[in-house]
């Protein structure tokens, strides 16, 4: 009995075990989790075999039939008269030596569609690595602000513990003890509610790696707080060279060409090739042979004013596309510099926030150095106190709206990290 009472120990330990994770394992484990993903390399697939079907039309067809014919005659002197038996068996192979060019189109076309499927892929791996970064260091954020919270606790408690010595001393009022005392539980459930929302960030990130929502973490990194340095012109060069929106584009243009090229080939001759070897008789021995060889050219001289127009439609669309073409690189290029100029107001306030902690470190020493002598009151103490944990979780903010206007940035440039560059 204790063997069993023992495993199952040990398998719920197992189960509530801390599990240590880092940014770039977080990023791997998505990859493979991320249901949208998956289904997007699927579609990826099954246009790679339409790629490969188009070889078809490359390649000769060759087809054979088997049949048996049975001739009555009838007329008023000899009704159902049978007349004659034909049996027939052939094999014909053919093949398209010349179509203006449609069977290219079409394989390109199928290529284009395929190499489209692929910047799906990139779109939808680089709006992941951005959750995923945006999951990961709002945890860590939480970790830090729940860090603060304990530490706000313990200074309320500090300052409730002097207020209650200093009325034990009969050197403080009653309305200090409760000031004091309000304050110290108003931290205690600020430090829970922390607790609470370092559980939902983690859910959060769980959720995008494929981890039970409940699963306990613990993150291994630590948020930037130094300025990225690398120029906005090089940074829009790069987005204009790798987004895939701007690739997809590139490719819906190139598909429109061959699409026009698709319908030009109607203006061309078709020229076929027919081989065929027919055996027949009129009993199953086949008894009788007979081989052709083919060759045809075939050109629609009228047929309406259709293929005209279909070739000037498509020329329209082309034009369409290259001007979207442009919109999609306007658009990135904006995307860009306002995520720079984003990470340039982040860094900016980071420092400023930098600073109101250094002076509200001092300001908090001073009240309650003053406080613990007779010299200050309570107020301003308590106040002094609450200065000091809202600018440290001021602090912790700007240094997490900083981690993650260098992820849009990121993702805005298409790399997985600008430290790199």
């Amino acid at each position: 009995m204790k063997r069993p009472f023992f495993f199952l120990v040990f398998i719920l330990s197992l189960s509530h075990s801390v599990q240590s994770l880092t940014l770039e394992q977080a990023l791997k484990m998505a990859q493979k989790y991320y249901p949208s993903l998956k289904a997007q390399q699927l579609i990826e697939t099954k246009e790679r075999y339409f790629y490969k079907a188009t070889i078809d039309s490359y390649l000769p067809t060759l087809s054979s039939s088997l049949s048996y014919q049975r001739t009555f005659t009838s007329s008023f002197y000899n009704p159902g008269h049978i007349w004659d038996n034909q049996y027939t068996w052939d094999l014909t192979l053919k093949y398209r030596l010349f179509d203006g060019g449609y069977r290219y189109s079409q394989r390109k076309q199928a290529l284009f569609t395929l190499k489209q499927a692929k910047t799906d892929i990139e779109v939808i791996i680089n709006n992941l690595r951005f959750e995923v970064k945006k999951a990961f260091y709002t945890a860590l954020a939480k970790e830090m602000i729940l860090k603060t919270r304990q530490d706000t606790e313990a200074s309320a408690k500090k300052n409730y513990t002097l207020a209650l010595a200093r009325r034990q001393a009969g050197i403080a009022m009653l309305s200090d003890v409760t000031q004091a005392q309000v304050r110290y539980i108003n931290a205690r459930m600020d430090t829970v509610s922390a607790q609470k929302d370092l559980e939902k960030a983690i859910a959060a990130l769980n959720s995008l790696i494929g981890w039970p929502l409940d699963k306990r973490v613990k993150l291994e990194g630590k948020l930037k707080t130094s300025w990225l340095n690398v120029p906005l012109s090089f940074l829009q060069k790069e987005a204009l060279a790798h987004r895939p929106e701007v690739k997809k584009q590139e490719l819906e243009v190139k598909k429109l060409q061959m699409t026009i090229k698709a319908y030009k080939s109607e203006y061309y001759p078709k020229l076929d090739l027919q081989v065929g070897y027919t055996r027949y008789g009129q009993r199953p021995d086949f008894s009788e042979e007979e081989a052709i060889g083919v060759v045809s050219l075939s050109y629609d001289l009228f047929d309406g004013p259709g293929r005209y127009y279909r070739v000037l439609a498509q020329k329209r669309a082309l034009k369409a596309a290259k001007a979207q073409l442009e919109e999609v690189k306007r658009q990135v290029q904006l995307e860009v510099y306002q995520a720079y100029k984003d990470l340039e107001v982040a860094f900016s306030n980071l420092k400023i926030a930098q600073e109101l902690v250094k002076e509200a470190k001092v300001n908090y020493q001073q009240a309650y150095g003053e406080y613990k002598v007779g010299k200050g009151n309570i107020i301003s103490l308590i106040e002094a106190e609450i200065n000091l944990s809202e600018s440290k979780l001021s602090l912790i903010n700007q240094i997490l709206n900083y981690n993650l206007a260098i992820s849009a940035l990121e993702k805005a440039v298409f790399v997985s990290s600008l430290w790199e560059k």
